[in-house]
């Protein structure tokens, strides 16, 4: 195939030429990158043959695109690692991110922008960085330029935690910490003793908390709390 020339589908193709659309590397007279990945290619009829758009369910088609660079960029993330675990670990953390990000795609939109952070942040939570390793606090135009897209990330996050919680206790964590109803009121409304309210709250917490031990602005239970009403609401 003609090094310009685009692959009729992107599911048949090789790796090599599938990239080549999925990541574009044009560049300017400077000779700097300047064309952006186009977004939506999962959902384009026109990249795929029949065969592929009609036995690739839509996730299988966005994994198919993206998995692989996310996968090595996963690894560069878990370099920390030694290295018999860090394809391992690559793998699991792609496979996480992708998924998480797929179910909330009406979110986020453009999944695929937000596919780097989401692995990035799984990747601290699940691997963490030795303290000498952590990575610099960003700038402030840094942190202003990508506040937007990191919330949605962080939220993202969040929810597949809270997901894994059992159901009364993010119910007693929603009342007594959300909404800010005594730990009594709580367990008058469930027909329960005050300290099964408490209890339950202080370990959902405890759960939630080493989601985002790295995450300087959700380290304070007021912007937990903030997240889980958005998450509930």
């Amino acid at each position: 195939m003609d090094e310009d020339q685009s692959p009729d589908c992107l599911g048949c193709c090789d790796e090599l030429s599938r990239q080549k659309v999925v990541f574009p590397k044009d560049k300017d007279q400077d000779g700097d990158s300047r064309a952006e990945s186009p977004v939506g290619l999962y959902t384009d009829r026109a990249q795929w043959c029949p065969t592929c758009w009609k036995y690739r369910e839509p996730f299988d088609r966005f994994h198919l695109l993206y998995g692989q660079r996310l996968r090595n960029y996963s690894r560069g993330v878990l370099n920390h690692l030694p290295s018999g675990l860090r394809q391992t670990a690559a793998d699991d953390v792609t496979a996480e991110a992708l998924e998480a990000l797929w179910k909330q795609r009406e979110k986020l939109k453009v999944p695929e922008r937000a596919m780097y952070r989401m692995a990035k942040r799984m990747a601290w939570r699940r691997f963490p960085l030795e303290p000498k390793e952590t990575p610099a606090e960003p700038s402030e135009a840094e942190e202003a330029a990508e506040d937007l897209i990191d919330e949605l990330v962080d939220l993202l996050i969040l929810e597949e935690e809270l997901a894994k919680l059992p159901e009364k206790t993010r119910q007693y964590l929603y009342e007594h910490k959300a909404l800010g109803k005594t730990a009594e009121e709580v367990a008058a409304s469930y027909g329960v003793r005050k300290s099964t309210v408490t209890e339950s709250a202080r370990r959902g917490l405890a759960a939630l908390r080493p989601a985002f031990d790295y995450l300087r602005y959700l380290a304070a239970i007021a912007e937990l709390v903030r997240s889980i009403v958005h998450w509930l609401s």
